[in-house]
C-alpha cells in the first residue's frame, strides 16, 4: 500500500472556520481535523464512548502527524474592504432586557479543489477505522460547512512536513497538530461543558444580569508542525523588500559617529545631496511622489546610518571609520533606475545637513540585503532590535487596539506587497496584523523614547504625533536571520533599521510561550 490520504471537500463550496481568537482560520489544520474525527468517535457509537477500533486509530494518529498535505489554491469569499456585523439575542439577561451581540460575518474560503492530509504509510486497522469515522464528520469548522471526507490512496502533496525545523527556521506553513493525549483532552473539555449532572435549583435559577459562558477548545496536547513547500526552491532574496545594498563610510564632519537623533537628518541630507546630482526627473522611487493613478508600492529606496559597532554584526565586519551610510535600493527596481542612482552616488563625497558637512568615502563593492548580517551564534535565536528607534505609522485606533499591534503592522506594511490583500481603514489593519501573527512574528519588548521623539520621525501627518520606540521582535516566517530590513514611519530615511539581537534560544522559547499564552 502507498502513501494514504484524508481528502476534504466541501459540497457548499465554502469553509467555514474560526481560530481561538475569533478570527477567521484560512484552511483547516490537522488539529481541526484530528477534532472532527474525535467527535465523531464519540457521537456514533452507542454508548456515547469511541469503539476499540476508532480509540486506537486515535491514537495512532496523536503519534503520527501528516507527512504532507495538498493544499488547493484558495481565496476568500469576503470583501475585506467591507465588513459586516450581524447582532442577535445571546439568550442572556443585562436587568432583565435581552442582550445582543455581534458578529462579524465572513463568508469563508472557497478552494478549488480538495484538500488532502497525507500519509507515507498506515496501518490497515487504522486506515478501515478511519474510513467509518469519515463517514460519521458532518462538517469541518462551523456547522455551516458540511464536509466529506474521504480515504484514498496516491496523492502527491504540495507540503511536506519537516521534523528537523524548530521555532525559528524561516519559511514554510506552520500548523497545529494533535499529540498523544489530545483526544482525552477533548473528552474532558466536553464534559465540563456539558455535565452529565444537571444544575441544581440555586444554580439555575433567574438572575438579573446574566452572561454568555463560553468553552473555547483546550491547547492542552498540541503542537506545531512545519511544512514546507514541495519543489519550491526560492532563494532567500526572491521576496525581499531590499536587494542591493551600497555602502559609504562617514562621520559627523568632527570624525565622531552621527548621534542616534541625528540620524534621520542627516539620510535626509544624503537623500537630497542624491537628488539634487540626479536632477529634473528623478524616479519616484527615489523621491516618493508617484503619478497620480500609479499603485505605490511598500518599499523604495531607503537610506540608514549604522555605527561601526552595528556594523561589526555584518560580513562586512570591521570598518575604518564611526560608521556607515547604507543605501538600500527596492528587490524590484528598475534596472535602468538602478543606473540613474548608481550614477548619483558616483563621484558624491560631501554630505551637508543642519549639523554641518560630513565626508562619505564609498566601499567598493555592492552588497546584498538577502545576507548583510552574519549568521547567529549556535545556541543563539535572532531577535531584532530597530535602530536609532521606529515610528509606527498608526498608534490609536477605535476599539481594542495596542502598541504592540501597532509595532506589528509596521512589519505589515513592508510586507503588504507579499501578504494578501487588505481593506483599508481599522478593519483592514487589524486583519494585516492578525497575518503577520499567522508568520509568527510577535513583540517581545517594547519601550518608548520619550526624549526628543520628533528627531526619530520624517513628515509626520497633520494632527499626529511621533511615538518612537526601541523593541525587542521576534520577525517570525518573515526575516531570514540574515537579511536586512527596515519597519516604520522613516525606514526609508534614516529610522527603524534592524538590527540583530542575539539572545539564547532558550530564553527565547520562554519568552516566546509567555507572549503565546497573552494573545
Amino acid at each position: 500500500m502507498g502513501s494514504i490520504a484524508l481528502t476534504a471537500r466541501f459540497p457548499l463550496s465554502a469553509y467555514h472556520g474560526h481560530g481561538a481568537d475569533g478570527s477567521p482560520d484560512h484552511l483547516p489544520s490537522p488539529a481541526r481535523l484530528f477534532s472532527a474525527l474525535v467527535s465523531a468517535a464519540w457521537t456514533s457509537s452507542a454508548d456515547g464512548s469511541p469503539t476499540r477500533a476508532a480509540g486506537n486509530a486515535l491514537e495512532w494518529l496523536e503519534g503520527n502527524p501528516p507527512t504532507g498535505l495538498r493544499l488547493p489554491p484558495s481565496m476568500s469569499m469576503t470583501d475585506p474592504s467591507i465588513r459586516r456585523i450581524a447582532y442577535r439575542d445571546t439568550g442572556t439577561l443585562k436587568k432583565h432586557s435581552a442582550k445582543k451581540a455581534g458578529k462579524e460575518i465572513s463568508e469563508g474560503i472557497v478552494f478549488d479543489g480538495e484538500i488532502a492530509w497525507i500519509w507515507e504509510s498506515m496501518p490497515p486497522e487504522v486506515h478501515d477505522a478511519l474510513r467509518e469515522l469519515c463517514a460519521d464528520v458532518p462538517h469541518l469548522g462551523e456547522a455551516d460547512s458540511p464536509v466529506i471526507l474521504e480515504i484514498v490512496n496516491d496523492v502527491r502533496p504540495t507540503w511536506c512536513l519537516n521534523p528537523q525545523a524548530t521555532a525559528f527556521t524561516a519559511g514554510g506553513l506552520r500548523l497545529p497538530i494533535a499529540v498523544p493525549g489530545r483526544a482525552e483532552a477533548l473528552a474532558r473539555a466536553h464534559e465540563a461543558a456539558y455535565p452529565s449532572k444537571s444544575p441544581t435549583s440555586k444554580d439555575d435559577k433567574y438572575k438579573e444580569t446574566e452572561s454568555v459562558v463560553t468553552f473555547p477548545s483546550p491547547l492542552d496536547c498540541l503542537a506545531t508542525a512545519h511544512y514546507e513547500p514541495v519543489g519550491q526552491e526560492a532563494s532567500a532574496g526572491e521576496l525581499l523588500p531590499w536587494g542591493d545594498v551600497v555602502i559609504f563610510l562617514a562621520d559627523d564632519g568632527s570624525g565622531q559617529e552621527i548621534e542616534p537623533s541625528r540620524r534621520v537628518g542627516w539620510c535626509v541630507g544624503l537623500h537630497k545631496a542624491i537628488i539634487s546630482r540626479i536632477g529634473d526627473g528623478a524616479p519616484a522611487m527615489v523621491t516618493g511622489h508617484y503619478p497620480e493613478g500609479r499603485a505605490v508600492p511598500a518599499n523604495r529606496l531607503a537610506i540608514h546610518y549604522l555605527s561601526a559597532s552595528v556594523l561589526a554584526q555584518s560580513l562586512i565586519g570591521g570598518i575604518d571609520a564611526p560608521g556607515a551610510f547604507l543605501i538600500m535600493l527596492p528587490r524590484d527596481v528598475d534596472p535602468s533606475e538602478a543606473g540613474v542612482i548608481l550614477g548619483a552616488l558616483a563621484g558624491l563625497r560631501w554630505v551637508r545637513s543642519r549639523w554641518g558637512v560630513a565626508r562619505v568615502q564609498p566601499l567598493d563593492e555592492t552588497h546584498s540585503a538577502a545576507s548583510f548580517w552574519k549568521e547567529p551564534a549556535p545556541g543563539t535565536a535572532r531577535l531584532w532590535s530597530p535602530t536609532p528607534a521606529a515610528v509606527p505609522e498608526v498608534v490609536r485606533q477605535r476599539g481594542e487596539w495596542s502598541f504592540e499591534n501597532a509595532i506589528l503592522l509596521s512589519l505589515g506594511f513592508v510586507w503588504r506587497d507579499q501578504l494578501k490583500s487588505v481593506g483599508r481603514g481599522p478593519q483592514g489593519y487589524r486583519d494585516l496584523v492578525s497575518q503577520v501573527r499567522e508568520r509568527r512574528a510577535s513583540v517581545m519588548w517594547y519601550q518608548r523614547v520619550a526624549r526628543r521623539p520628533s528627531a526619530y520621525s520624517h513628515k509626520m501627518p497633520q494632527g499626529m504625533t511621533a511615538q518612537p520606540y526601541r523593541a525587542l521582535i521576534d520577525a517570525g516566517d518573515l526575516l531570514p536571520d540574515r537579511a536586512l530590513m527596515a519597519v516604520g514611519q522613516s525606514r526609508h530615511l534614516g529610522g527603524g533599521l534592524l538590527a540583530p539581537a542575539d539572545l539564547p534560544a532558550e530564553l527565547v522559547r520562554d519568552m516566546s510561550r509567555r507572549n503565546d499564552a497573552e494573545h
